[in-house]
């Protein structure tokens, strides 16, 4: 007795051990990402629109301003509204939404490598998932709600996959659930709405009999409350700050004016990049979890189905790099999971697995202090900027220094109203702390349900008022309305040129 006592005490140390020596792997994981996903962020010069765009929606809730009635966005006003506060704390500066990016970002990857180790995948191919996200990441590393959005998703997944194969009412984990998945909706309500919907009703594929149904139908119902709950708050609000009519106008309504896109075929499928062009191949291997589900009743095939393609709606209708790097993640998730299972089969020697670990181990950390050492000295190399207004202590050239500086001048000594209308407006009127509605991010399916004809009609109707518009030598945003530059151009007088705007009344 005492013997079998004395061994079950030895066996419970080993395992704390073993709990202490993977939450320090852990920790040291995080500090890694982190330290990586920094040197890619903070020596970014800022140039980069969407950077503006959402530091610019922050920053005007942090100055009392309200999402779609005084700002358009077309977007949930969640994440806006969560980094305004972080601005009113430490300052309404750019830099402190790169910190917070950082943050987002760093768990955001640590929760693929948390993910994975809820399936059981092995060490090396955890590592080899970790640094294909880097490298096809690290460009694009940045806060916005596509990547908050994604963040939310891998969460429920996580949650999902802890779950045995039969549905199970639990009222507690269900409605945390269902609210989790309500936030997915207020950070962007066409993907949050579908990433609601698998969460509430994906699990009825694995309903085998009469016995399960019950079960099934109380678990969907206390998701779909938590959902419902988060999304009346979000409505209350909006009506509240007399705001919802807008909301309505911008997010749904105006959605219809939007008539870009890029093709997936062209853009990522045809990719000069080798590594984007493979893996945007890789959502063909979504019919193997379906297929693979369907004969073994693995409850892990279809979550990972059933969120990989969920996911794969941030590529639509803009099937750019920026959104597919973000998109793949559940997909390579899965691919790595059926990676897993094969090695089991083959059963690969445990000696190379070892090696291979301890390879790619060495390999993320010397990834990370090499690009933290190259990030430093980037930052030190340029010039950084100390004169403009809430892009203090971030790298920008002393030309692009003097245009904003120039542009900014000309726009405050004027007695006339001066509007930019182009997709740059931001970068001219963040610094000099000036906001125009519809006009500071002018583009094609943010104007509202009445879209280009009826920003010319408020064109017709402004009064001392000067007009920017880019001069024809430069290229102009994708996005940009047309309809209302050639209006401007036919029915207005040019008048000057400063900078690269022409100048219209």
């Amino acid at each position: 007795m005492i013997y079998k006592n004395l061994e079950k005490n030895i066996k419970k140390r080993k395992e704390g051990n073993m709990k202490k020596k993977i939450n320090k792997k852990e920790i040291a994981l995080f500090i890694l990402l982190l330290l990586f996903i920094t040197s890619q962020i903070l020596p970014k010069e800022v140039n980069n629109l969407d950077e503006m765009w959402n530091f610019n929606f922050a920053n005007c809730m942090a100055n009392g301003l309200i999402p779609y009635r005084d700002f358009n966005i077309i977007q949930g006003p969640f994440l806006p509204a969560l980094c305004s506060i972080f601005l009113r704390i430490f300052g309404k500066e750019m830099l402190v939404m790169r910190i917070l990016a950082i943050i987002l970002d760093t768990i955001l990857l640590f929760m693929v490598y948390k993910i994975m180790t809820t399936l059981k995948i092995k060490e090396y191919l955890k590592y080899i998932t970790l640094i294909i996200l880097a490298i096809i990441m690290k460009n694009y590393f940045t806060i916005d709600y596509n990547w908050a959005t994604l963040l939310i998703l891998l969460i429920i997944l996580n949650i999902e996959l802890k779950e045995k194969n039969k549905p199970k009412a639990n009222f507690k984990k269900d409605f945390l659930v269902g609210i989790i998945a309500g936030i997915a909706i207020t950070l962007k309500q066409t993907t949050g709405i579908l990433i609601a919907l698998a969460t509430i009703g994906y699990s009825i594929f694995a309903i085998r009999n009469k016995e399960d149904f019950k079960p099934f139908i109380k678990s969907a119902l206390n998701r779909l409350l938590g959902v419902l709950l988060v999304v009346l708050l979000m409505v209350t609000y909006l009506i509240l700050k007399g705001a919802f009519y807008d909301f309505i106008d911008y997010c749904i309504l105006g959605i219809a004016t939007f008539s870009n896109q890029i093709s997936y075929l062209e853009r990522l499928i045809k990719n000069k990049n080798i590594l984007i062009r493979i893996l945007s191949l890789l959502p063909m291997i979504n019919l193997i979890l379906g297929y693979l589900f369907v004969k073994k009743n693995d409850s892990n095939m279809l979550t990972l189905f059933i969120f990989s393609l969920a996911s794969l709606v941030l590529v639509y209708p803009i099937a750019d790099e920026s959104h597919f790097v973000l998109a793949i993640v559940p997909t390579l998730i899965s691919f790595m999971y059926l990676i897993d299972l094969w090695a089991e089969k083959i059963q690969i020697p445990k000696k190379e697995e070892i090696i291979t670990q301890c390879f790619l181990e060495t390999f993320v950390v010397i990834m990370a202090m090499v690009s933290l050492i190259y990030g430093i000295n980037s930052y030190k190399k340029q010039n950084i900027n100390l004169e403009l207004s809430h892009f203090k202590y971030l790298p920008m050239s002393k030309e692009s220094i003097a245009s904003i500086q120039k542009i900014g001048d000309y726009i405050q000594n004027q007695e006339k109203q001066v509007i930019i209308l182009d997709a740059t407006a931001a970068y001219y009127t963040i610094p000099i702390n000036q906001y125009h509605k519809n006009y500071d991010m002018f583009l094609k399916g943010n104007l509202g349900d009445k879209g280009e004809e009826g920003q010319i009609e408020n064109l017709k109707n402004l009064q001392n008022t000067q007009i920017l518009i880019m001069n024809d030598a430069y290229n102009r945003n994708w996005q940009n309305p047309e309809k209302v530059r050639k209006y401007i151009q036919s029915e207005m007088s040019k008048i000057g040129e400063i900078g690269i705007f022409d100048i219209y009344e």
